[in-house]
Parts: structure tokens; C-alpha cells; sequence
């Protein structure tokens, strides 16, 4: 009850942030958010070959604190409200919703029961200085190293799925993070994540320079128990964009995270364009050392989004591929496709169409199709897993 109502009184007080003014006229605090509502149906056949339907209503709240040119602050909270036969039949699915992968656990269930599952959580709570050519940044934030769109074997500290689609922010962590701007295009930045134990433990550095009209990155420091090294790129092959992570991990504390291997590679590369017509095209593979030619796609793949999920577990595969086309079909209509393949390793198949309707302006209609294909328990090729998603987003 506590919870709720601090809840309600953050957004009253919302509505009031913006008329808070400095003599200059400007405003030192901004607010922003959006409220979503998403329907799924999802065929799965490791859950008894029915259809499950599940009602996602999906709000964040953004603040910001401007007192000065030096200084600001950060708060957003994410507020999940789940209804339908996950919630209904899976046991414990309340404690899966409210995972934390952070040091401080700032996520809780309001209600929890077989009916509906509340939560909120804040996953930004961070301060910003500023002076001259240094910046530092301390508390839950996001530290985004990495350059590819499907798998980031550079994002050390707060890897995401591309299967998770609703979460556009991605995943923070409590860290304290402090840059050197050394040029236009170059800085040194250092950065150490908070944990109770090496196996959650992150603290590493980056430099980045910018040759042969090529933005550049060098990593290294210690990920959850690995000595890591890495490095990045993002520039042009022609007209096209072309971009590349590599990770090296060689485990030199034991654990849980590095149990299964004593050294780990991950790597990929991409190529995009995007055409006048506004037709886009992505390509991109990774290769994992440690992946398996018949590793199980099916829950690898759809739960990377809970737990102590990692850069890792980008992908279970040797390889993996991925292509996406989009396009701006009419000013208010969009279209896509991504299609990831898993190629020498299994016939496993992932297909995701989505198409965009802007209905008026900061209101948008989804909908979104995620198709897996693999062996199925009984032995033969199918679809393990088909769901179709019908987003309205408004943005505020």
C-alpha cells in the first residue's frame, strides 16, 4: 500500500515539474514518458500445444533535475501490469517478472497473485557531472559499448536480447563511470559496476579514437570472473555502414558465469544501407567459440530476458545470422522483417515481421510477429513457438 501510494503522489507531482523555471526562463526539471498496452497470443509447444493470451499494460515515468550547467539527475521508472495464462499457470511467475540483475534491488511486486502481477521498478537513478573535457556518471545507468544492432559481444555490463523487444531502454547497472573527452571523436572512459561477488562484477576501460575515418574502440578489465579484451569499429564500405565487435574472455576467478569453459571468443560483424526510397538493409554474424551445433534454440533463446543474463548468452550457436530489411511504406505506415538463422549448426529459424501505424501524433499501433522454428520434442521440424503482439503506444 506504501508503494502505491508513493506511486500516485510521483505522479501528481509530475504534471508540475515542467513550470519549474531558473531566472533565465529555462526549465530545471523535465518530464517525459509513454503508456503502452500489448496483447500477445503465443502458441508454444512446450506448453501443452494451446494458445496462451497474455495483456501487457506497460508505463515509464522519466524524470530530469537541471540546476545547473555542471549538473543533472535522473530518475525513470518502468511500472508492468501482466494479465492472461502465463500469470495464471506458470508457478512463481511473479518472481520471474521481478528478477533484478542489479546491485541494488529496487524492483518490487505490488500485487502478486494468480490473477495479476504488478510491478515497478526503477532501472535509472543516476548523476551527471560535467566540466570541461570530463564527465562522471554514478548510480543505475546505462553503459552501451557496444555498436551492432542484433549482438553486442562489446556490451559487458548490461547485455540485452534482440527477442526482447518492449524494453526499447534496455538494461542499466549500478556503476560509477568517468570519461576523458580527448578529442572530437576520441575519449578514455573507465567504468566499475557494483556487485556482492566476482560473478556479478564488471570493472573495465575503454578507449576510443577515430582513424582512417573509422571510430575505433579498445577494451579490457574483468567481467564476471574473466580477464576481458575487446575492440570495435564502426565506419563506411562505400556508401554502406560497416561495423564489428570482438570479445576475448579467459576465466581467472571460478564462476558461475565462466564454469563451462576456460576461454571464450565472441564475435560479429555487420554491414547496413539505407536506400533514398527509405528501403533499410542489415546484415550481420557472430561466432561464438563455445556455441553448440545443436544447442536447444527453443527457452535459451525465448527467456534470455530474465535471470542473470549476460554478453555470453547472446546466442547458444556456433553461428548465427541475421538479416533485416524495413521500409517506409506510406508517411504513417512502416514495415519490417529480421530473419536469424543458425547456419552449419541446426535447421532452427527465427522469423519477426513488424508493421508500424503512426495514428496521430506521439500515438502509435504495433504489431509483431515472433516465429520460432526448430525440432520439437517429439523429434521433427515445427514451430515451437508462434506469437503475435498488438502494441498501441502513446508517448507524452
Amino acid at each position: 500500500m506504501k508503494a502505491g501510494k508513493l506511486l500516485l503522489l510521483i505522479l501528481l507531482f509530475a504534471g508540475r515539474l515542467s513550470w519549474a523555471q531558473d531566472d533565465s526562463g529555462q526549465s530545471k526539471f523535465g518530464f517525459k514518458g509513454y503508456l503502452k498496452n500489448m496483447s500477445s497470443f503465443n502458441y508454444t509447444g512446450y506448453l501443452g500445444d494451446t494458445l496462451w493470451y497474455e495483456n501487457l499494460t506497460h508505463n515509464r515515468l522519466n524524470f530530469a533535475w537541471y540546476p545547473n550547467d555542471n549538473f543533472s539527475a535522473y530518475l525513470e521508472i518502468r511500472n508492468r501490469l501482466y494479465t492472461g495464462a502465463y500469470v495464471k499457470n506458470i508457478p512463481g511467475y511473479g518472481g520471474i517478472i521481478n528478477s533484478n540483475n542489479d546491485y541494488f534491488d529496487w524492483s518490487a511486486n505490488l500485487v502478486d497473485n494468480n490473477s495479476v502481477v504488478l510491478n515497478t521498478a526503477i532501472d535509472r537513478a543516476f548523476i551527471d557531472w560535467v566540466k570541461n573535457d570530463w564527465e562522471v556518471k554514478l548510480g543505475r545507468q546505462r553503459i552501451n559499448w557496444g555498436v551492432n544492432l542484433a549482438w553486442n559481444p562489446n556490451d559487458w555490463f548490461n547485455a540485452y536480447s534482440f527477442f526482447d523487444f518492449d524494453y526499447e531502454e534496455r538494461p542499466g547497472s549500478d556503476a560509477l563511470r568517468v570519461i576523458r573527452y580527448t578529442g572530437v571523436a576520441s575519449s578514455v572512459e573507465v567504468a566499475a559496476k557494483a556487485a556482492k561477488d566476482m560473478g556479478h562484477f564488471v570493472a573495465a576501460g575503454l578507449w576510443k579514437i577515430n582513424k582512417w575515418n573509422y571510430d575505433i574502440q579498445f577494451l579490457g578489465g574483468i567481467a564476471q570472473g574473466d580477464l576481458a579484451l575487446g575492440t570495435g569499429w564502426a565506419g563506411n564500405l562505400g556508401k554502406a555502414s560497416f561495423k564489428g565487435e570482438l570479445t576475448y574472455f579467459n576465466s581467472v576467478v571460478d564462476t558461475e558465469v565462466n564454469k563451462d569453459y576456460n576461454d571464450m571468443f565472441l564475435g560479429a560483424i555487420s554491414v547496413d544501407y539505407s536506400f533514398p526510397n527509405s528501403l533499410y538493409l542489415n546484415g550481420s554474424v557472430m561466432y561464438n567459440n563455445q556455441g553448440q551445433k545443436g544447442a536447444n534454440f527453443g527457452f535459451t533463446l525465448i527467456g534470455q530476458q530474465y535471470g542473470t543474463f549476460t554478453v555470453r548468452d547472446l546466442s547458444p550457436y556456433l553461428w548465427s545470422s541475421f538479416v533485416q530489411a524495413s521500409y517506409q511504406i506510406t508517411p504513417l505506415l512502416y514495415g519490417g522483417m529480421a530473419v536469424i538463422v543458425f547456419p552449419g549448426s541446426s535447421d532452427a529459424l527465427f522469423i519477426n515481421p513488424t508493421i508500424t501505424f503512426s495514428v496521430v501524433q506521439n500515438l502509435d499501433l504495433d504489431v509483431i510477429g515472433q516465429l520460432y522454428y526448430d525440432n520439437n520434442t517429439a523429434g521433427y521440424y515445427d514451430a515451437i513457438s508462434k506469437s503475435i503482439f498488438a502494441r498501441v503506444k502513446w508517448s507524452f
